[in-house]
């Protein structure tokens, strides 16, 4: 068997492969196929009762909630008249002047008030109160022998300060067709008031239920029907089957002419041993019309699903084929080193973008190459603008190594002959040539770099006297960040020499170094002469290029040493307006 089974797959694997998805396109698509709709076919009763089940379950559970909301409502009305010391006067007070009563009726706006919120559920509010002296209105009623007897009052007044739900006598109320909220009303002290009634419009539960298919019931304590819709049952024959108490019930039921789903949902208020339930009958005869038009649909569907799925499949199969066979072709070429393949597989489907796929990989792997062998160069054109800047400095240190020993002798003369302010002025210039000789074997502080800053600066009022006026800002916490040495002091002396000699009035240098989205930003401004556009497209240019060709060596080293050091995302930046002012902006990562 196992032998069988095994040539038997071996056969269905040797086979092309267009037939193979035919077959298994017949074999897994369309047997299961007839076996789905046969089933649906069959099922198709039982679905339908179960969702219109749900559906009534649904749906009464929404009515029951509008009914709870209404309860609430009724309920947080009645609670208004608790500890009212004003009702407990009109209850308490034994009239003899007729006017005197008739002004605390008027006086005691709480019904009208109440009444006119809540118009759409509450048509009425009256208060039976047990008063000898009192003439009873619409709202006060005056509470004799006969009411005590009712059964209504007597069950208010053994529940004490719950919910009552009751139908009042029709001489009490002008209908006898809805509920009314009763409840004990009491004082401060705890003494009984009077009774509250608050009358339901009874059209707001037949509101709930109108339109609603089969018949619909809205019960009260599982005895008194309160509204009703599409009597077709008596709801005499179906209190049989009610649930006791709260519960709640779904089945089907059967009467001389049929069977029925009977759905039953409860909702109560946890003050009151009252409670609502809406119970709703189907017939299945009308639920299964349905199922069996549902049935003729899922006939035809099947047929036109077969009809369609066969033909489908066979053109799909022998398309397919056919184009796997031709992908299959093309990466054989590739696989061989020929890249020339063709520009379209034809078609927007999977294959047609795998085709699209293997292009652009073989496009990407070429790219790379490029990009390989240009970074390579790259590498090679850094290390040789290394080996040059070096080469610069290092011949830029031969002369001021000569020059330094030399200004120490002066130094030492001047400060021999009293001269302090020369002594001051070739001091601060040999730390400047010092920094300059040691450029290149270890990286300054931000304090150090400043500090040399300073004493340029200094040197060059000497110079210029007050024609030039700076100022020197670090960020707190800054100061010992470190910083590749003469970076700002170039830039500054570009300042004086390029934008503020050539102006006439006193110019302005403004350093500051500051944090900014995690790097170092040094801003060198000057309010000198400023730059053309035309010179400063050039500048851009030759600080893109990471070249030191023209007159702004200083500001193009810097930018090469800095992107040496910390990559091509960082580097110097200049603005410039003609006349107005010059920035230079240098950013580099914190350490």
């Amino acid at each position: 068997m196992k032998k069988r089974l095994g040539r038997m797959v071996n056969r269905i694997l040797g086979m092309k492969l267009a037939y193979r998805l035919t077959l298994f396109y017949i074999v897994g698509g369309l047997a299961p196929l007839g076996m789905i709709s046969f089933y649906l076919i069959r099922g198709t009763n039982e679905i339908l009762v179960r969702q219109a089940e749900n559906t009534e379950i649904t749906e009464l559970e929404a009515i029951c909630g509008q009914i709870l909301e209404i309860e609430n409502t009724m309920t947080t009305v009645s609670s208004y008249f608790y500890f009212d010391p004003q009702l407990e006067k009109i209850a308490q007070t034994n009239y003899t002047d007729y006017q005197e009563m008739i002004n605390d009726y008027r006086s005691y706006g709480s019904f009208k008030n109440y009444q006119s919120y809540y118009n759409t559920i509450i048509s009425r509010i009256g208060i039976f109160l047990k008063n000898d002296s009192l003439r009873g209105n619409a709202n006060f009623i005056r509470v004799d022998e006969e009411t005590e007897e009712e059964p209504w009052y007597q069950r208010v007044s053994e529940n004490g300060s719950g919910v009552v739900w009751a139908y009042l006598p029709h001489d009490v109320i002008d209908y006898d067709h809805a509920p009314a909220l009763t409840r004990m009303l009491k004082t401060k002290t705890g003494e009984n008031v009077g009774v509250l009634a608050i009358y339901l419009r009874p059209e707001k539960f037949e509101q709930m239920i109108r339109g609603r298919s089969g018949s619909t019931y809205i019960v009260l304590d599982g005895e008194t029907v309160i509204a009703g819709n599409n009597e077709e049952i008596p709801f005499s024959e179906l209190r049989q089957y009610l649930p006791e108490g709260k519960e709640e019930y779904q089945g089907h039921i059967r009467f001389a002419d049929g069977a029925y789903v009977m759905t039953c949902e409860s909702v109560g208020q946890k003050d009151t041993r009252d409670y609502f339930q809406v119970v709703s009958v189907r017939a299945v005869d009308d639920i299964l019309k349905e199922a069996q038009r549902q049935h003729r649909k899922s006939l035809w569907l099947f047929c036109g699903s077969i009809v369609l799925a066969v033909s489908l499949i066979m053109i799909f199969s022998s398309s397919f084929g056919r184009r796997v066979g031709r992908f299959r072709e093309q990466m054989q070429k590739a696989a061989e080193g020929n890249f020339e393949l063709e520009e379209k597989l034809g078609g927007n489907d999977e294959i047609s973008r795998l085709y699209d796929y293997l292009n652009t990989m073989i496009w990407r792997i070429q790219r790379l190459l490029a990009e390989i062998y240009q970074e390579q160069i790259h590498v090679e054109r850094l290390k040789a603008s290394q080996k040059d800047a070096e080469f610069k400095m290092l011949t830029s240190q031969i002369n001021p190594h000569f020059l330094y020993n030399t200004l120490e002798t002066i130094r030492m003369r001047a400060r021999i002959n009293g001269q302090y302010e020369i002594e001051e002025l070739v001091k601060m210039l040999g730390k400047i040539l010092r920094s300059s000789i040691q450029v290149g074997e270890k990286d300054m502080t931000i304090r150090e770099e400043v500090e040399l800053v300073e004493y340029y600066l200094k040197i060059q009022q000497y110079r210029f006297g007050e024609r030039i006026q700076y100022r020197i800002f670090v960020e707190e916490g800054m100061e010992e960040q470190k910083i590749l040495p003469l970076l700002i002091q170039p830039i500054v002396e570009n300042c004086i020499i390029h934008g503020l000699e050539g102006k006439e009035d006193v110019g302005h240098i403004d350093v500051s170094v500051r944090r900014r989205d995690g790097d170092v930003t040094v801003t060198v401004t000057d309010d000198g002469i400023g730059i053309a556009e035309e010179k400063l497209s050039g500048i851009r240019r030759e600080l893109a290029g990471g070249r030191t060709k023209g007159t702004h060596i200083g500001v193009c080293n810097v930018n090469q040493r800095v992107r040496l050091r910390y990559g091509e995302d960082y580097g110097v930046s200049v603005a410039s307006v003609q006349g107005e002012y010059t920035r230079v902006e240098i950013r580099f990562p914190a350490g």
